[in-house]
């Protein structure tokens, strides 16, 4: 095993079977929030099974090899305790938030239900059941489907990040036992967890006690197959409409490439993207909802991914106004590649920012959430202090020059999902 310290206690423990283990005390907390990822998404679904990580993922909780589905619930109730799981583009995670006399119980369970799931098929068919009808409930949302062909567009040759997470209906009636096994047996490997832990830890006794946990339980004793390598798509440039009459709104989406997680230059971005859409004093937000009332949803945001990244400006508008915002949010973005932020822009993007990362050390979720994260993403994992240190030292020619190595004309995706105005 391999250890070394972050910062203020924190440890980043490597086991000898390639297992990670993050913990963050947090002194007078009487709470821990425990996770174990694993470095699997819907990404890493194969092309015949899209929807086979998240539908895993739910499975996970119908048994595991010493636990039914309701002693799972038991288990966790009688510490008082909250489960649950999620998963993502790049990775599924197993939570849970306990009092801090619980940590033990919860890390237990999470192990069994990633790693030991007994996959019983009453409970594959019964999950099924449940699974499709969360499908069905995306594809009657106006605004999921919009987005899924807006991804369409975006990621291009039916790239794997271009597909919703849920998968497709004939895609989940279609998986067997056998299928849903080989791929769990293949990415749910020690070399691609990572277990976290914050909040009432001592994390030299947790980083002890998994290790020998680890041991006891044999965990990646059993050889997988090899995995796929991702491949990183680009952002492609494209002016789609799609025309549907059922929809009442228009769906208005511009695009660029955006940094990946570990890029250097995300905080001169994050700064850039609070200044144009995020937050009710955002540019976008200003102009477009209030002072035209265009919009109910406007904004933008930054989706980073371990090899790319996407920057994105979203309204939810009426179809007769969606060329006028779309030009418009297309103007907001010129704007910040044509001259340095205002002084007075640029002060309060970061005082937002840096608001917002010290509400989120409060919690003990929150912090997990970024320490797993960056364990997946593969970003550099920063104390605290130094990410409030990095955040103050972005400047005006910072900012624009951040701007100007994405915001790239010849790369924009402008996107419009909605009925078609007559006339326009």
């Amino acid at each position: 095993m391999v250890t070394r310290t972050l910062y203020n206690g924190a440890i980043d423990a490597m086991l000898d079977n390639g297992l990670r283990v993050l913990v963050e005390p947090v002194a007078q907390s009487r709470a821990a929030s425990i996770a174990l990822w694993c470095n699997v998404g819907s990404r890493d679904d194969p092309d015949e099974h899209p929807g086979i990580a998240h539908f895993i993922e739910h499975l996970a909780f119908k048994g595991t090899a010493t636990r039914t589905f309701r002693e799972i619930s038991k288990t966790i109730d009688s510490v008082g305790g909250h489960l649950d799981a999620a998963t993502s583009r790049e990775a599924t995670f197993y939570y849970a938030d306990v009092p801090g006399d619980g940590v033990t119980v919860a890390r237990d369970l999470l192990f069994e239900l990633a790693l030991q799931p007994s996959f019983p098929n009453e409970g594959i068919e019964i999950e099924r059941s449940v699974v499709l009808e969360e499908i069905r409930g995306h594809n009657e949302d106006p605004e999921a489907r919009a987005y899924d062909l807006f991804a369409s567009t975006v990621w291009p040759n039916r790239h794997p990040l271009s597909r919703p997470i849920l998968g497709s209906g004939d895609s989940i009636r279609s998986l067997t036992r056998e299928a849903i096994v080989a791929h769990h047996r293949s990415h749910y490997r020690p070399e691609h967890l990572t277990l976290v832990a914050c909040g009432a830890v001592d994390p030299t006794a947790f980083v002890a006690e998994t290790e020998e946990l680890v041991a006891l339980t044999r965990i990646g004793d059993e050889p997988g197959n090899p995995i796929p390598q991702r491949h990183a798509p680009r952002v492609v440039a494209g002016s789609v409409h799609h025309g549907q009459a059922a929809q009442q709104q228009s769906h208005v989406y511009i695009a660029f490439p955006g940094p990946s997680a570990s890029d250097p230059d995300r905080f001169a971005l994050d700064v850039a993207n609070t200044v144009l859409g995020d937050g009710t004093s955002s540019w976008l937000f200003q102009t477009i909802r209030e002072e035209r009332g265009w919009a109910y949803a406007i904004g933008s945001g930054i989706t980073r991914y371990s090899d790319n990244g996407l920057w994105l400006a979203y309204a939810a508008v009426a179809p007769s106004v969606a060329g006028e915002v779309s030009s418009h949010i297309q103007q907001a973005f010129e704007r910040l590649h044509t001259a340095p932020l205002p002084p007075e822009d640029l002060a309060l993007a970061k005082s937002r920012l840096r608001g917002l990362f010290i509400l989120a050390q409060e919690s003990n979720g929150s912090r997990a959430l970024r320490l797993g994260t960056a364990a997946m993403t593969g970003r550099e994992i920063l104390a605290p202090d130094e990410v409030l240190c990095r955040l103050d030292a972005v400047d005006e020619r910072a900012v624009l020059r951040a701007v100007r190595r994405f915001l790239d004309p010849d790369r924009m995706n402008s996107t419009v999902v909605g009925p078609e105005v007559v006339g326009a």
